[in-house]
């Protein structure tokens, strides 16, 4: 285990000589970018925040909650998992690390984001899910399909349309309408290592979601059963990867804590949340040919109206 441990801090040490190397060029690439959070993982690992390039004065949340880079997953992280993915977007110096960590040698699914400013990282806010159901890791070896792939120019959305995707998606929610919705034929929600709409070859099913059903609704009309989310507020959409069609979010899930549904016959159906809470999700959104090809999204529930930790509070 020693030499393994060693191994795997050799390796993160080579990273952040590579990523010192390129910034000193200018722009981090996404090579660079990758590093950094390479840097940054390893760091927490091994419980140093010294061994990232941070800045003085950088903000850390995780799960909404300022901390210092001392505690959370700082103080009970023991290594990573198989699976980890990049969302990169050099023109604001921003990268996501989205995968599989390890808590006293539990897996956890995490989703971070830095930022960068002359080369420290000034912003780093995680989304941790440690309730995994682990019989569906199995879905989490690779990316999920399409999420790796370089875009051909004309295969990409300018990034002001990128940024409007995810707007497109919880607006539907709200108005339980998904018909301007640009839906791939094939697009999918993968959420928790879960298929909660359209189909992934070969991914475990939970039964009881509705992982054979289309995204896409045949008249439009989204379930009523989802309109136990109040609203989706905050919404951010900081990171765009214009070259795979990528943006990295952070929304918030509100539930007020609706007993009951009123269906479009005028009969009520139990809610399936019940309680008030809030969940905040980093979600992945991915575009090509101008349209919505899957969501990538870590989520977990916390006490209601919490916020995101950036935006302010839900209620003033």
């Amino acid at each position: 285990m020693k030499r393994l441990t060693a191994v795997f801090l050799l390796s993160f040490l080579a990273l952040g000589l590579n990523a010192v190397a390129a910034q000193k060029t200018g722009v981090c690439d996404r090579t660079c970018l990758e590093a950094i959070a390479d840097q940054y993982i390893a760091a927490m690992v091994a419980h140093d925040a010294a061994m990232a390039p941070f800045a003085a004065s950088v903000k850390f949340t995780e799960n909404t909650i300022k901390l210092p880079l001392t505690e959370g997953l700082w103080f009970t992280a023991s290594g990573i998992g198989e699976f980890k993915f990049y969302v990169c977007d050099p023109q604001t110096s921003q990268v996501a690390w989205t995968g599989i960590a390890m808590e006293h040698k539990k897996p956890v699914l995490l989703s971070v984001r830095l930022k960068l400013v002359n080369g420290r990282i000034t912003e780093a806010e995680s989304i941790v899910v440690r309730d995994v159901n682990e019989n569906v890791l199995g879905n989490m070896k690779s990316p999920p399909p399409a999420f790796a792939e370089t875009l051909a120019p004309s295969e990409r959305m300018t990034r002001s349309r990128m940024l409007r995707m995810p707007d497109l998606y919880f607006e539907a929610l709200d108005k339980l309408n998904d018909s301007a919705i640009p839906w791939d034929k094939d697009a999918y929600r993968f959420e928790n290592g879960m298929v909660t709409c359209g189909s992934i070859p070969g991914a475990v099913s939970i039964p009881g979601l509705p992982s054979s059903q289309s995204c896409k609704t045949p008249d439009g009309i989204i379930p009523p059963m989802l309109k136990t989310i109040y609203n989706v507020r905050p919404r951010r959409t900081p990171v765009v990867d214009e070259e795979r069609g990528l943006t990295w979010g952070l929304y918030c899930f509100n539930h007020r804590g609706l007993a009951t549904i009123r269906m479009p016959d005028g009969t009520t159906q139990p809610s399936f949340a019940a309680t008030p809470s809030s969940m905040p999700f980093a979600d992945i959104f991915k575009t090509k040919n101008g349209k919505l090809r899957g969501i990538f999204a870590f989520g977990t529930m916390l006490p209601y109206g919490i916020g995101d930790g950036w935006s302010g509070p839900m209620f003033p």
